[in-house]
């Protein structure tokens, strides 16, 4: 089985995240070290100096710019690298499900989640409803995208519909050509 998460995923993650954080730690500690300095600045001039302007347009300036930065660094950045531990973390405690499909195609990629996935299409017999049915199945795009042609039998682990682990089994070409007759008719 080729494995698509290992557990130096999570670490590295984990190290992503804290890493995103301390450097939004060190820049506010930064801006505030600024404005205490600056207002110390101001405190200590005489009674209407015409350098007063300087500190309170400094102050505004760094304020506006320490807005914008945090978010971005943290709305976007550490949002995103949150998300994604969060996910990996899931995986160790999340019901995983092994599945024997029929590989269909690739789809669009999709965001889920904060997460940027690719798509892979499955085809999978419902017992329900006696038929087959399309499932979408994510695979991480930092990772590899997993080499499936059309029609091949796989064999995966998911953990809510991401893979996790997957091999190819057979190839049902029966199955490609009933699908292509199909599409064209």
């Amino acid at each position: 089985m080729t494995i698509v998460f290992n557990d130096s995923d999570m670490l590295s993650a984990y190290k992503q995240q804290r890493a995103i954080l301390r450097v939004f730690l060190g820049m506010t500690a930064l801006y505030v070290v600024l404005c205490v300095s600056l207002l110390l600045f101001y405190i200590s001039l005489p009674f209407e100096d015409p350098l007063q302007i300087l500190p309170k347009v400094i102050v505004c300036t760094l304020t506006c710019v320490y807005i914008i930065f945090a978010y971005l660094f943290m709305g976007i950045k550490f949002h995103r690298a949150r998300r994604y531990y969060k996910l990996i973390s899931y995986f160790s405690v999340g019901m995983k499900q092994v599945n024997n499909s029929t590989f269909l195609r690739y789809d669009e990629p999709e965001l889920r989640d904060g997460v940027d996935f690719y798509v892979l299409i499955f085809s999978e017999w419902n017992k329900k409803k006696s038929e087959y049915m399309d499932r979408k199945i994510y695979c991480d795009k930092e990772k590899p995208l997993p080499q499936f042609t059309k029609g091949d039998l796989v064999l995966y682990l998911t953990q809510g519909n991401v893979i996790l682990e997957y091999e190819i089994v057979g190839h049902d070409e029966e199955f490609s050509e009933q699908e292509n007759g199909g599409v064209q008719a």
